[in-house]
């Protein structure tokens, strides 16, 4: 006996959208290999996916109840499951290709900019103090004896040699000061000259 989409789905013809949906949805679920713990019914999952295409669609369910009323409609409107089988040639469990070519392209064209632009790019000038003590770092030595960066290009009093740990003593030519960040001691040389 021929069905209309509305029974394929089990709704009514006066169904809202969210109603045609929600039904949808509840087919296709009862339908799944997995739920049915079997093989699939091809036939019948196509029907529900046509039903729904054309439900779904106001233009399209519009069209199909004016041939509902028209009785033109009356025939099987399940879907040849035959129309969704596998073409020849074409391998539907084979994953699609990764694009490498065009990855290793944009690598290059991204590697190459980047070298370009530094190249033709200025250096900066001289920076500040960051207050982050290293070997080189020109500091000066606070009332309470802690080590503080200052600016290379102006006074200073002491230069940092290397950095140690509060528990590890400076080389015997350096003074021993903490670091104001509290990062360990700094062993510090008069600067020359």
């Amino acid at each position: 006996m021929p069905r209309t989409h509305y029974e394929t789905l089990g709704v009514k013809p006066s169904a809202t959208r969210v109603e045609i949906k929600s039904a949808y949805r509840s087919r296709m679920r009862t339908l799944h290999p997995d739920v049915r713990k079997g093989p699939a019914d091809h036939g019948e999952m196509a029907a529900v996916a046509e039903a729904w295409n054309v439900l779904s669609d106001t233009k399209r369910r519009a069209a199909y109840d004016a041939h509902l009323v028209s009785g033109s409609a009356t025939t099987n409107h399940s879907v040849d499951p035959s129309r969704f089988a596998q073409r020849p040639g074409v391998d539907l469990l084979t994953p699609p290709k990764f694009p490498w070519k065009l990855v290793v392209v944009i690598a290059v064209i991204g590697t190459a900019a980047v070298l370009i632009l530094a190249a033709f790019s200025k250096p900066s000038g001289p920076q500040g103090p960051d207050n982050l003590l290293q070997s080189g770092s020109c500091v000066d030595i606070a009332t309470d004896g802690s080590a503080f960066e200052v600016s290379c290009d102006g006074p200073h009093q002491r230069i940092v040699q290397q950095l140690v740990a509060f528990d590890e003593e400076c080389p015997l030519d350096t003074e021993p000061h903490r670091d104001r960040q509290g990062m360990g001691m700094a062993c510090t040389v008069a600067p020359a000259g």
